[in-house]
Protein backbone atom coordinates (compact mmCIF):
# COMPACT_ATOMS: atom_id res chain seq x y z
CA UNK A 1 0.00 0.00 0.00
CA UNK A 2 1.30 2.93 -0.99
CA UNK A 3 1.55 6.38 1.42
CA UNK A 4 -0.47 8.43 -0.48
CA UNK A 5 -3.39 5.82 -0.18
CA UNK A 6 -2.79 4.80 3.69
CA UNK A 7 -3.07 9.12 4.05
CA UNK A 8 -6.37 8.78 2.27
CA UNK A 9 -7.45 5.60 4.26
CA UNK A 10 -6.53 7.71 7.56
CA UNK A 11 -8.20 11.02 6.80
CA UNK A 12 -11.37 9.08 5.85
CA UNK A 13 -11.47 7.04 8.92
CA UNK A 14 -10.98 10.69 10.78
CA UNK A 15 -13.67 12.35 8.81
CA UNK A 16 -16.11 9.60 9.43
CA UNK A 17 -15.00 9.83 13.29
CA UNK A 18 -15.81 13.33 13.30
CA UNK A 19 -18.63 12.98 11.40
CA UNK A 20 -20.32 10.55 13.73
CA UNK A 21 -19.04 12.80 16.53
CA UNK A 22 -21.15 15.45 15.25
CA UNK A 23 -24.55 13.16 14.77
CA UNK A 24 -24.31 12.20 18.51
CA UNK A 25 -23.37 15.89 19.95
CA UNK A 26 -25.98 17.16 17.56
CA UNK A 27 -28.84 14.26 17.54
CA UNK A 28 -28.43 14.26 21.26
CA UNK A 29 -28.98 18.02 21.75
CA UNK A 30 -32.12 17.48 19.48
CA UNK A 31 -32.95 15.22 21.65
CA UNK A 32 -32.72 16.74 25.13
CA UNK A 33 -34.64 19.76 23.05
CA UNK A 34 -37.63 18.00 22.64
CA UNK A 35 -37.93 16.04 25.92
CA UNK A 36 -37.14 19.38 27.77
CA UNK A 37 -40.19 20.94 25.29
CA UNK A 38 -42.01 18.21 26.41
CA UNK A 39 -41.16 18.08 29.99
CA UNK A 40 -42.23 21.65 29.96
CA UNK A 41 -45.45 21.88 28.47
CA UNK A 42 -46.16 18.81 30.85
CA UNK A 43 -44.99 20.46 34.22
CA UNK A 44 -47.44 23.17 33.01
CA UNK A 45 -50.45 21.14 32.36
CA UNK A 46 -50.04 19.71 35.95
CA UNK A 47 -49.98 23.01 37.38
CA UNK A 48 -53.12 24.10 35.02
CA UNK A 49 -50.39 26.81 33.59
CA UNK A 50 -48.58 28.24 30.68
CA UNK A 51 -45.38 25.30 30.18
CA UNK A 52 -43.15 26.20 32.82
CA UNK A 53 -39.75 27.49 32.27
CA UNK A 54 -36.49 25.78 32.49
CA UNK A 55 -33.28 28.15 33.35
CA UNK A 56 -30.41 27.97 30.87
CA UNK A 57 -27.92 26.47 33.19
CA UNK A 58 -30.43 23.67 33.56
CA UNK A 59 -31.14 22.44 30.04
CA UNK A 60 -27.41 22.94 29.35
CA UNK A 61 -26.59 20.39 32.34
CA UNK A 62 -29.77 18.37 31.28
CA UNK A 63 -28.17 18.25 27.61
CA UNK A 64 -24.74 17.53 28.85
CA UNK A 65 -26.19 14.20 30.92
CA UNK A 66 -28.78 13.14 28.14
CA UNK A 67 -25.06 13.49 26.09
CA UNK A 68 -23.62 11.00 28.47
CA UNK A 69 -26.58 8.17 29.29
CA UNK A 70 -26.79 8.50 24.84
CA UNK A 71 -23.42 8.34 23.71
CA UNK A 72 -22.45 4.55 24.00
CA UNK A 73 -26.24 2.85 22.44
CA UNK A 74 -27.25 6.31 20.17
CA UNK A 75 -23.30 6.64 19.42
CA UNK A 76 -23.32 3.07 17.80
CA UNK A 77 -26.37 2.78 16.56
CA UNK A 78 -25.86 6.33 14.55
CA UNK A 79 -22.25 5.41 13.71
CA UNK A 80 -23.25 1.99 12.10
CA UNK A 81 -26.12 3.31 10.09
CA UNK A 82 -23.95 6.22 8.91
CA UNK A 83 -21.17 4.21 7.67
CA UNK A 84 -23.20 2.15 5.86
CA UNK A 85 -24.96 5.54 4.35
CA UNK A 86 -21.94 6.72 3.58
CA UNK A 87 -20.67 3.60 1.98
CA UNK A 88 -23.38 3.60 -0.80
CA UNK A 89 -22.99 7.29 -0.81
CA UNK A 90 -19.46 6.75 -1.83
CA UNK A 91 -19.90 4.43 -4.66
CA UNK A 92 -22.92 6.61 -6.02
CA UNK A 93 -20.78 9.59 -5.64
CA UNK A 94 -18.06 8.05 -7.77
CA UNK A 95 -20.34 7.62 -10.93
CA UNK A 96 -22.39 10.89 -10.74
CA UNK A 97 -20.35 13.77 -8.38
CA UNK A 98 -22.40 16.18 -6.61
CA UNK A 99 -20.17 14.28 -3.12
CA UNK A 100 -22.02 16.72 -0.86
CA UNK A 101 -25.30 16.43 -2.06
CA UNK A 102 -25.19 12.74 -2.08
CA UNK A 103 -23.28 12.30 1.38
CA UNK A 104 -25.78 15.04 2.97
CA UNK A 105 -29.02 12.75 1.45
CA UNK A 106 -27.17 9.83 2.66
CA UNK A 107 -26.29 10.69 6.17
CA UNK A 108 -29.99 11.72 6.43
CA UNK A 109 -31.84 8.85 4.89
CA UNK A 110 -29.67 6.73 6.71
CA UNK A 111 -30.70 8.07 10.25
CA UNK A 112 -34.54 7.78 8.74
CA UNK A 113 -33.77 4.29 8.15
CA UNK A 114 -32.57 3.43 11.38
CA UNK A 115 -35.34 5.04 13.31
CA UNK A 116 -37.88 3.40 11.15
CA UNK A 117 -36.52 0.51 11.44
CA UNK A 118 -36.21 0.51 15.13
CA UNK A 119 -39.91 1.33 14.95
CA UNK A 120 -40.96 -1.61 12.80
CA UNK A 121 -38.77 -3.79 14.92
CA UNK A 122 -39.14 -3.32 18.69
CA UNK A 123 -42.54 -0.80 18.32
CA UNK A 124 -40.40 2.32 19.76
CA UNK A 125 -37.55 4.83 18.08
CA UNK A 126 -35.45 4.06 21.42
CA UNK A 127 -35.11 7.91 21.40
CA UNK A 128 -37.95 9.99 22.75
CA UNK A 129 -36.36 12.88 20.61
CA UNK A 130 -36.94 11.35 17.52
CA UNK A 131 -40.78 10.57 18.13
CA UNK A 132 -43.41 11.85 15.89
CA UNK A 133 -42.50 13.69 12.27
CA UNK A 134 -40.38 17.29 13.94
CA UNK A 135 -38.41 14.91 16.25
CA UNK A 136 -37.60 12.56 13.01
CA UNK A 137 -36.81 15.40 10.76
CA UNK A 138 -34.38 16.82 12.75
CA UNK A 139 -32.71 13.61 13.58
CA UNK A 140 -32.51 13.52 9.80
CA UNK A 141 -31.37 17.13 9.61
CA UNK A 142 -28.13 16.30 11.90
CA UNK A 143 -27.64 13.35 9.73
CA UNK A 144 -27.26 15.67 6.82
CA UNK A 145 -24.78 18.14 8.21
CA UNK A 146 -22.84 14.71 9.30
CA UNK A 147 -22.83 13.77 5.45
CA UNK A 148 -21.95 17.28 4.71
CA UNK A 149 -19.10 17.35 6.86
CA UNK A 150 -17.71 13.76 5.68
CA UNK A 151 -18.54 15.17 2.23
CA UNK A 152 -16.36 18.34 3.37
CA UNK A 153 -13.23 16.20 5.11
CA UNK A 154 -12.84 13.81 2.12
CA UNK A 155 -12.16 14.86 -1.22
CA UNK A 156 -13.18 12.72 -4.11
CA UNK A 157 -10.32 10.42 -5.14
CA UNK A 158 -8.17 11.50 -8.17
CA UNK A 159 -9.67 8.62 -9.94
CA UNK A 160 -13.00 9.47 -9.60
CA UNK A 161 -14.98 10.85 -12.59
CA UNK A 162 -18.19 11.87 -12.47
CA UNK A 163 -20.26 11.10 -15.92
CA UNK A 164 -21.18 13.78 -17.15
CA UNK A 165 -24.94 14.59 -18.12
CA UNK A 166 -26.00 15.76 -21.34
Amino acid sequence: MTEQRTLGILRRIFAFVVAAAVMVVLGSAAHSYFVQQAWSIAAGHADAAAPAAIPFVDRLAWAAHDLGGMLSQYGALTSIALFIGFLIAGALARYIGFRVIVFGIAGALAIFVLFTALKFFLGTVGVFGARGAIGLAAQMAVGLVAGVVFAQLTPPSASVRPVASG
